[in-house]
């Protein structure tokens, strides 16, 4: 059985704690930086819900790169739609010169965290929700021995030697029960207060993808029959 990558959706940086490019000076900075038509979008609100409070939200987006960056006074989400792994320096660059060109005496870091989405198809013939139950659940689960495990999805999240929490997502895509491909997201959280350089988030954003397509292939490999 193999696991095939049909689509990496997005990838993302986030930090938490940190508004981006709040002037215009900072704004000019970061244009000239990126060297790229980019397009500016600033009137909309997001929820904090952490903070219990909506606050305001701007968009800048890079149409050529499919880069947006979503920016608010407490976080700040730098994006690429549909990368290849060769896009991710890119993405790791704009996302350094959206850093550089902020001052950042008044910001307050939190964490920051990586994130990765794709789908892939798997050859097992079984639908994704079977798929998943097969390879992640225990079948000697203590519960009802009338019933019979037929489908999952599911949340793990684990701890490596650095401290930092990996978040691995996994469900049938769009929760259809008769399609075989398979959601995953992975998130690498990061709890440290201060924000990573271009080399450090080029470094991480590789790491994320790299670990996002050996859990596909680990998943696929584990059949428990």
């Amino acid at each position: 059985m193999t696991a095939k990558v049909q689509d990496v959706l997005k990838a993302n940086l986030v930090l938490v704690g940190v508004g981006l490019i709040n002037n215009r000076e900072e704004l000019e900075e970061f244009d000239r930086a990126v060297n790229s038509e980019i397009r500016i979008d600033g009137g909309g609100m997001m929820v904090n819900a952490q903070a219990m409070m909506t606050e305001p939200v701007r968009a800048i987006t890079i149409p050529k790169d499919r880069i947006s960056l979503e920016l608010s006074p407490t976080r700040s989400v730098i994006s690429r739609d549909y990368p290849l792994r060769d896009d991710l320096n890119r993405l790791a660059m704009v996302a350094g010169r959206a850093i550089n060109s902020t001052d950042l005496n008044a910001s307050k870091p939190r964490a920051f965290g990586f994130n990765i989405e794709l789908v892939y198809d798997q050859d097992s013939e079984a639908p994704a929700f079977g798929y998943l139950a097969e390879r992640i659940f225990a079948h000697d689960f203590p519960i009802n021995k009338e019933w019979k495990l037929i489908g999952g999805a599911g949340r793990l999240l684990f701890n490596n030697r650095e401290g930092n929490v990996w978040t691995v997502n996994v469900e049938p895509r769009f929760n259809d029960q008769s399609t075989t491909k398979v959601f995953l997201t992975l998130n690498l959280h990061v709890d440290q207060q201060r924000l990573p350089n271009e080399d450090e988030i080029s470094r991480f954003f590789l790491e994320v993808w790299d670990q996002a397509y050996s859990l596909a292939e680990m998943i696929d490999k584990h059949d428990r029959n």
